[in-house]
């Protein structure tokens, strides 16, 4: 992955990560990019969203990032085309975290075909997972 096309996701992480008045939305923002031939083709953010148990979620559970950025970019996309996903997890005050798809979010992108997944780290990197 180009770090210029990382450093681009991030420069849109930040500019909306806007703090949201309500107490549990205010801890972090996961944000997912769908990336087609080097580009970013949709992006997503976690928020408030029926929880998708027949995806294997669990019922606590609310919109994830990935599944977000992954509907809306899916009309867009040819089935058989192959994609990637950068996630930056973000702090309120716009920290860098850890942003590891969970299991289910895993799960759902290798099913789908994605070939890899870039996410950041506590340290600021980013590390990538290839299915």
């Amino acid at each position: 992955m180009k770090r210029k096309l990382i450093e681009e996701c991030l420069k849109i992480a930040l500019k909306n990560n806007t703090p949201n008045k309500h107490s549990e939305w205010d801890h972090y923002h996961h944000y997912s990019f769908v990336i087609v031939n080097s580009k970013i083709l949709e992006w997503g953010k976690n928020r408030r969203g029926s929880p998708l148990l027949h995806l294997g979620f669990p019922a606590y559970s609310k919109m994830h990032s990935e599944i977000d950025a992954y509907f809306k970019a899916k009309g867009l996309m040819d089935k058989r085309e192959k994609f990637e996903v950068i996630n930056i997890r973000l702090t309120k005050t716009n920290i860098i975290r850890h942003s590891e798809p969970c299991k289910c979010c895993f799960a759902f992108l290798k099913n789908l075909g994605c070939q890899r997944v870039w996410f950041s780290t506590n340290i600021g990197n980013f590390a990538c997972i290839t299915f």
